[in-house]
């Protein structure tokens, strides 16, 4: 009876473990991780889950791993972690985030997009209900449509403008007011 106690608590002991990621294969439906546990313990083909919706290609970092049964030879990775990477946030902030500076960050003042490079948003409509600022040239392919007024510089330029010093026939007119 020792002995099997003994066998239980073993068992117990090797069902979960942490360790660190070695590989990634993204080649089947759920990915395979090596991963290196306890010293000179590699393990190959290590299934990953990922939350639905959510996923990643990890490019190292530290495991964590649950074994049925204390079974070393079927693993299951729960979580994959790279501290070289994570974001310090505050209490309830939520964030995606990559090797390159690439977030998005649900703050608690704001939703923050930074895209190193460039930022693509593809849809057949788009809808903001805020007031926008943009930095920066803006460039238009297609039509403009607005319901307010149009300015430039602070003069208005849209359909009800008017020139001062016009003269008719000359074809010139002055500055809008």
């Amino acid at each position: 009876m020792v002995s099997g106690l003994r066998e239980l608590g073993g068992r117990v002991m090797m069902m979960v473990a942490r360790g660190v990621l070695r590989g990634v294969s993204d080649r089947s439906g759920r990915q395979q991780l090596q991963v290196e546990l306890l010293k000179d313990e590699l393990r190959d083909g290590v299934e990953r889950m990922q939350n639905y919706g959510m996923t990643s290609h990890p490019l190292g970092g530290d495991v964590a791993v649950v074994f049925l049964g204390g079974n070393r030879e079927k693993g299951i990775v729960l979580a994959v972690d790279d501290r070289r990477y994570r974001l310090s946030l505050q209490p309830g902030e939520v964030a995606l985030y990559d090797d390159l500076g690439n977030k998005v960050e649900l703050l608690r003042e704001m939703l923050k997009v930074t895209a190193v490079q460039h930022l693509e948003a593809i849809a057949p409509t788009m809808k903001i209900a805020a007031d926008v600022s943009i930095e920066g040239s803006l460039s238009v392919s297609g039509d403009v449509s607005t319901t307010g007024d149009l300015r430039n510089n602070g003069k208005l330029v849209g359909s009800f403008h008017t020139h001062a010093g016009v003269t008719v026939g000359l074809g010139n007119t002055g500055v809008p007011n």
